[in-house]
């Protein structure tokens, strides 16, 4: 089970990227003019950079998530996907 304190930070860095989605979008248009859904290229790129803080959290903690951490993971950050193809 993923402490609670790594799960904020995951939520809390989640909830501000989906917030800044809409200041980014014209540079992601730019930056990747062959993307056909950019509400799944966000949705992934928002992942990777959470997945970061995750792993770095854990590392503070001279820790490393278990195969459950991250299957927990998987589950937290997926509810972000709707919130992403709901803004386009």
């Amino acid at each position: 089970m993923i402490p609670a304190d790594i799960k904020t930070a995951v939520e809390k860095n989640m909830e501000l990227m989906t917030g800044q989605t809409r200041t980014y979008l014209p540079f992601l248009k730019v930056a990747f003019p062959n993307v056909k859904d950019f509400s799944e290229l966000i949705f992934n790129m928002m992942v990777g950079n959470t997945l970061t803080v995750f792993v770095s959290q854990y590392a503070m903690r001279m820790q490393s998530p278990s195969e459950e951490d991250f299957a927990e993971f998987g589950k937290l950050v997926e509810q972000y996907r709707k919130k992403i193809k709901e803004m386009f």
